[in-house]
């Protein structure tokens, strides 16, 4: 296991998450996203290449999130749902790296992988047609738009594929189309247009008369328009030269035997009676049997509509995604949590509110002197200052100046402090103070946020609380995210007790938050009133928050927690929580 927690693979993946905006959870076997938040399978170990696959299929999906229209309807068409997924792909991943940079590398990195252990490959002409077009669109854009020279051999070789599929204009004008990405496409609607008029220029371009000839098909008729197409074309391969050179001898030779109006008789080889007949009796005899194999082998177009799944490569990404797939036995369930902004009453929060500003505002000014007077030191004996202390000078005689007095400053706290409330189902136990019943978990909100409102108006500190579990055991609420204000955050005090008590994940997020904070003194202190659901997994994530400079507090409710927390307070009346926690609040800001 990875003792470094900074560098740990849910870390690591949180912070990226945070950095693009998107939630990010890690935990079971497979990597999905679900349109608004990213899983990444439980691993956390520290091999390089999984994790450089990892963060590309995050940059990847975080582009779509943040760009896509997942409401688009792409109709029956394979290939157009698949070509339309191509150029979208590089549109997003390009609007990615004008806000993230950093993102086209570790993308280039997840493409040169994939190319090196020959998952991703050039189409051939044994390929499907709709394979090879959709091949050469996603190859093309990807080199050219996204600078993945790696693409560039198998962009050249798709390309001779495609000269073999496909009309020479096709080829043309499909890099007339292809020239709009990306600076033409301003959504995933735009990428859906040009697909279609790609698709409609294939199907006019084979559907014209000169296709034909220009294909190299052996037609007497044009077989000299071909060739001379060919020789003025620079564009075109040596291949395709010897293609049509062959087609007009072809067709050369059969003007001997043909009238010049006939198509030629290209299968006349193989009749064996054929040698012996006259010109007229060759002709009449093969021109049946080749209408009869012409009507029976589909068109190009024919294949480009009926283009199946399993006639396309995968996509790209469901590729990556099947390589982030963890083997059984070898994943966690659950790491990191995904983190969820509760909606609950606005109403209910300042209320709340209202009941804490008594005592918010008393801790506020105990704090804030206490901590002014901690910061403010004895004055020092210097030898040089504007004020005299009387009590020196007799130090004078032995020759001692230091008889100027200066008062000397700590800094500010410069902390940033997470707490984690428990909000398990046995936080919901009713008891009895001052003859009103309560509940755990109101007492806790209550002494949270008065808490809470006290920290963020000392200078220095940065106050944040997470309440777990979330909507469910694999989430956690994210009642007051570090850099907010309790003021903006109200309705997210209106929770209930609910679920188990997923001690372990919730460790992990608020790390994961920590980590991502500018303060140098970190400190996570967590209130609960029951045992961890992992115990052995909580003591391990706390002793590598411990081993990387988190400070870990715990107050039980009711129950002993010091054999989890190297600082740890219990407390048998709940009606003394606010007091201990201002207390225990106190005790860490003047150990800064």
């Amino acid at each position: 296991m990875n003792s470094t927690l900074e560098r740990a693979f849910p870390i690591v993946a949180a912070a990226i998450g945070n950095r693009f905006g998107i939630p990010v959870s890690v935990g079971g076997a497979n990597a999905y996203t679900d349109g608004h938040s990213i899983q990444l399978p439980g691993y956390d170990g520290t091999d390089p290449d999984y994790q450089t696959v990892a963060w590309g299929y995050l940059a990847h999906e975080a582009a779509h999130l943040r760009f896509s229209d997942f409401e688009i309807d792409y109709g029956d068409s394979v290939l157009r749902r698949r070509i339309c997924g191509a150029i979208e792909d590089v549109r997003i991943e390009h609007e990615l790296a004008k806000t993230y940079p950093g993102t086209r590398l570790t993308l280039a990195k997840v493409i040169e992988k994939m190319i090196f252990e020959g998952r991703f490959v050039a189409m051939t002409t044994h390929d499907h047609p709709g394979n090879v077009l959709y091949g050469y669109i996603l190859k093309r854009l990807r080199a050219t738009v996204l600078g993945q020279a790696v693409l560039t051999p198998l962009v050249d070789a798709t390309r001779e594929a495609l000269r073999d599929c496909f009309p020479r204009g096709a080829l043309i004008r499909l890099e007339g189309l292809l020239s709009e990405v990306p600076n033409a496409l301003t959504c995933e609607r735009d990428c859906l247009d040009l697909t279609d008029r790609i698709l409609a220029m294939i199907e006019q371009e084979c559907t014209e008369p000169t296709d034909t000839s220009a294909s190299g098909d052996s037609d007497s008729e044009d077989a000299d328009n071909a060739a001379a197409e060919d020789d003025n074309d620079p564009s075109d391969t040596d291949t395709e030269h010897e293609d049509s050179s062959s087609s007009g001898s072809d067709a050369d030779g059969a003007e001997s035997l043909t009238d010049p109006e006939d198509p030629a008789p290209s299968d006349q080889d193989d009749e064996p009676g054929n040698d012996s007949a006259g010109a007229d009796h060759a002709s009449s005899g093969t021109d049946q049997p080749a209408q009869q194999d012409e009507s029976a082998t589909p068109s190009l177009m024919d294949l480009l509509r009926a283009t199946s799944e399993q006639d396309l490569e995968p996509d790209w990404f469901e590729t990556v995604k099947a390589q982030l797939r963890l083997a059984p036995g070898t994943y966690h369930d659950l790491i990191l949590p995904n983190g969820l902004i509760p909606t609950g009453s606005r109403l209910v929060g300042q209320a709340l509110a209202k009941r804490v500003a008594q005592d918010s505002k008393a801790l506020r000014v105990a704090l804030q002197s206490a901590v002014q007077a901690h910061r403010q030191n004895r004055p020092q004996a210097v030898r040089n200052g504007r004020r005299i202390d009387p009590r020196r000078l007799s130090k004078l005689a032995l020759g001692d100046t230091r008889v100027f007095c200066r008062s000397g400053h700590q800094v500010s706290p410069n902390s940033a402090v997470h707490l984690l409330l428990d909000t398990s189902e046995s936080m919901g136990a009713e008891i009895v103070i001052d003859n009103v019943a309560v509940t755990l978990l109101s007492l806790a909100l209550d002494a949270a946020m008065a808490l809470a409102l006290a920290l963020e108006s000392i200078q220095g500190v940065n106050p944040a609380i997470t309440a777990f579990p979330g909507a469910d055991d694999a989430s956690v609420h994210q009642v007051l995210r570090h850099g907010e204000k309790v003021h903006g955050s109200f309705g997210r005090f209106s929770l209930s007790a609910a679920n188990t008590t997923p001690m372990t994940q919730a460790v992990w997020f608020a790390a994961a938050q920590l980590l991502q904070c500018r303060e140098p003194r970190k400190v996570l202190l967590v209130i609960t009133d029951g045992v961890p659901n992992d115990k052995a997994g909580t003591l391990s994530i706390l002793k590598r928050c411990q081993d990387n400079g988190i400070e870990t507090l715990g107050i039980g409710l009711g129950v002993e927690v010091g054999h989890l927390f190297p600082v740890a307070l219990s407390i048998q009346h709940v009606s003394e929580l606010r007091h201990q926690l201002f207390e225990l609040s106190k005790a860490v800001l003047l150990a800064a």
